[in-house]
């Protein structure tokens, strides 16, 4: 069994102090040379537990000021299929979104390739940011095939979940997919609506949802800040 380094000890520590409550979101963390005193250590070690909460999203440090608690992030499931205004509601923060593009489009060679659909097939195309109180979190696009979902670009999109309207509407309801997650740069049009400079790091889910019997499917795409979400293998229940 590999052993437990100090630094990962420390990092353990200050990352359950912050999921109980101790340390909360926007709090200013003790300083490295507090950290020491605390953990009685060398600060190359303090510095190195921090480097790691920093990398996963924990914590964040402003220049000449210090190290805070990040604010909690959005769980994601790799396995369930589930919206994301059920899972950010959880947090008990506002979410609005605002939508792109909802329209009909033609199938690409792209989505050919990606929906397994002939060529020129009508595809429902829908694009909107989220935001999470003014904070812009995630730009979303998913296509549908138009046949099945005659009057879809007449609903609301903006003040209500796709999966619900999906649900309560057509009947529609995924439960499966094959699907990826990628850490991609920011391109110019990313980087434009979540506002992080040009080849930032983001976080791309992409794939293909099924309802239970296969019948329909959906080809998404979300990019997502990496510091705003965490990712968690789930079985279906």
């Amino acid at each position: 069994m590999k052993a437990i380094t100090r630094d990962i000890y420390i990092a353990d520590e200050i990352r359950y102090k912050i999921e109980i409550g101790e340390y909360k979101p926007h709090d200013k963390l003790p300083s490295e040379r507090q950290f020491c005193e605390i953990f009685d250590c060398q600060r190359a070690t303090v510095r190195l537990a921090l480097e790691s909460l920093l990398d996963e999203g924990w914590i964040y440090c402003i220049e000449r000021s210090g190290y805070y608690v990040a604010e909690p992030r959005i769980m994601e499931t790799l396995n369930v299929v589930s919206s994301m205004s059920g899972r950010i509601e959880t947090l008990g923060k506002p979410m609005h979104r605002k939508v792109l593009f909802l329209r009909v489009i033609d199938s690409n060679k792209k989505l050919i390739k990606k929906m397994g659909v002939s060529l020129g097939t009508k595809l429902i195309e829908f694009e909107r940011v989220r935001y999470l109180e003014d904070e812009a979190i995630s730009l979303e696009t998913a296509y549908f095939e138009a046949e099945y979902f005659h009057g879809l670009l007449d609903k609301d999109l903006v003040n209500n979940s796709l999966f619900s309207i999906l649900e309560n509407d057509y009947g529609v309801r995924f439960t499966h997919g094959r699907q990826e997650i990628l850490v991609v740069n920011a391109n110019p049009v990313e980087s434009k609506y979540l506002q992080v400079e040009e080849n930032s790091p983001l976080v791309l889910r992409r794939g293909l949802l099924y309802t239970e019997d296969n019948k329909y499917k959906s080809y998404h795409e979300s990019v997502m800040r990496m510091n705003r979400y965490v990712y968690a293998d789930e079985e279906n229940e």
